[in-house]
C-alpha cells in the first residue's frame, strides 16, 4: 500500500513539473524560424511561359538505349540531345480502324541543354510522357509486326507529348523547375512496334518524328525561376 502511495506521488510530481515547464518550451519553439520551404520560394512569382515551334526526333525501345533529339526552329524553347533508357511502360492499343500507344521514359544520365533566353545549362530531372491517338494506320505484315502512320492520320489534338523535369543554368547554377507541352503536328511520321499479335500489347520499339523544319510542331515551355533580388516596397 506504502508503495503504491509513493509511485503516485512521484507521479504527480513529474505531471506538476511538467506543467511548469510547458510555457518555456513553448516559448522556446516559438522563437525557431519557421521550416525553410525551397519550393515555395521557387514558386512565389507567377511562372516564365514560351511559345515556340520545334521539331521532335525520339527512337526508343525496350531492349536498347534510344536517342531524342529535341531542337527548337522559332522562338524560345530547348535544344538537346539525349540518350534514353529501354522503355519500361509503353502500350499499343488496336482499336477499329486506329489505334493509341502510350509511354513513359526517362533519359540515361544528365542532359546538356540549351533554352533560348534563358542559356546553356544542364537538364537534371527528366521523365517524357506521350501518349498519342491515330484514327488509321498501315501494318503490312499483318498483326504483331511494325505499324506506321502519318502526321496527317493522328487524331486533332490527341498527341501528347509532355517533358517534365528541372534544368540547371550553367553560369550561375540557377534551378529551372520546367515543362514543355508539345500541341499540334502539322507534319511528321511514325512507326511503332507492338510485342505481340494481341489487341492490347507492350511497346518494343518506337521511331517518331514531330514537325519538320518547314512545318514544326508548336510547343509551350512554362518554367519556374527563384527570384531573390526582388524589391519589397514600402507602401
Amino acid at each position: 500500500m506504502l508503495k503504491a502511495t509513493f509511485a503516485i506521488a512521484c507521479l504527480a510530481l513529474l505531471l506538476a513539473l511538467v506543467a511548469l515547464q510547458r510555457p518555456t518550451l513553448l516559448e522556446a519553439y516559438a522563437d525557431q524560424p519557421p521550416p525553410k520551404d525551397d519550393w515555395k520560394a521557387v514558386r512565389n512569382y507567377p511562372p516564365l511561359v514560351f511559345n515556340s515551334t520545334a521539331t521532335l526526333d525520339c527512337k526508343i525501345s525496350a531492349t536498347g538505349l534510344g536517342r531524342q533529339i529535341m531542337k527548337t526552329v522559332s522562338g524560345q524553347g530547348f535544344d538537346f540531345d539525349a540518350i534514353m533508357l529501354p522503355i519500361k511502360e509503353g502500350w499499343v492499343k488496336l482499336k477499329k480502324p486506329g489505334m493509341n500507344y502510350q509511354f513513359t521514359s526517362y533519359p540515361s544520365n544528365a542532359i546538356p541543354a540549351t533554352l533560348k533566353g534563358i542559356g546553356e545549362g544542364m537538364i537534371t530531372e527528366f521523365q517524357a510522357e506521350v501518349e498519342v491517338d491515330v484514327r488509321r494506320y498501315d501494318q503490312p505484315g499483318g498483326p504483331g509486326t511494325e505499324i506506321s502512320f502519318n502526321s496527317s492520320d493522328i487524331v486533332n489534338d490527341a498527341a501528347y507529348v509532355e517533358f517534365t523535369g528541372v534544368f540547371v543554368r550553367q553560369k550561375d547554377k540557377k534551378e529551372f523547375p520546367f515543362r514543355v507541352l508539345f500541341g499540334s503536328v502539322p507534319d511528321g511520321q511514325g512507326r511503332v512496334t507492338p510485342a505481340d499479335s494481341k489487341p492490347n500489347s507492350r511497346m518494343m520499339a518506337k521511331a517518331v518524328a514531330i514537325g519538320t523544319l518547314t512545318r514544326p510542331a508548336t510547343v509551350v515551355t512554362a518554367l519556374y525561376e527563384r527570384e531573390d533580388d526582388v524589391a519589397v516596397l514600402k507602401p
